[in-house]
């Protein structure tokens, strides 16, 4: 016979696994967008650098689809830059796990579903977020060439997120 806190309640038992792998969705998603946020930097600074566009200006860019031309102006633009910037590889993560956790299979096509994802991405930013946003750039500081940006959100971004979340995916459902 159940106590009070226990219940034989098989819709409540429903919810309370739903809510442990939405809550899981997140978790993994979040982690596979930080951690793609740090490694599509290495080839974005790389080639900006090699551009003669510094560290500093590449993170003010990102901040001036907010800011406008107030972004280039100091270290508020490359703090508000680089927060933005993981903003950005965070919120195509979860989704790319919440997408995961609705259609597993597509955590089996990591060398399809991240390319896809990045193309998504780049493409989503390209034509709804930046022309809906302030994003302009000083003379000094010109945007990335199109095919190095396409592949670095395809092989940097998109796919370092597919990676951890089918690892991430794969340890949860080992644990629980």
């Amino acid at each position: 016979m159940p106590t009070k806190y226990q219940t034989t309640d098989k819709a409540t038992s429903s919810t309370t696994r739903l809510e442990h792998n939405l809550s899981r969705a997140v978790s993994v998603g979040f982690s596979a967008g930080l951690t793609a946020g740090v490694i599509v930097l290495v080839p974005v600074l790389i080639l900006q650098l090699s551009r003669g566009v510094g560290i500093v200006p590449e993170m003010q860019l990102a901040a001036s689809s907010l800011m406008g031309m107030a972004a280039y102006a100091g270290a508020t633009g490359f703090v508000f830059g680089t927060l933005l910037h993981f903003f950005v590889s965070v919120v195509p993560a979860v989704v790319y796990a919440l997408v995961v956790w609705q259609v597993p299979v597509v955590n089996r096509w990591t060398w399809i579903g991240g390319p896809v994802l990045g193309i998504i991405q780049f493409f989503f930013m390209g034509f709804v977020v930046l022309p809906l946003s302030a994003f302009t750039t000083p003379a000094s500081v010109t945007p990335m060439p199109f095919v190095p940006a396409l592949l670095i959100h395809m092989f940097g971004l998109g796919l370092p997120i597919a990676w951890v979340v089918r690892r991430g995916w794969a340890r949860s459902n080992s644990v629980a």
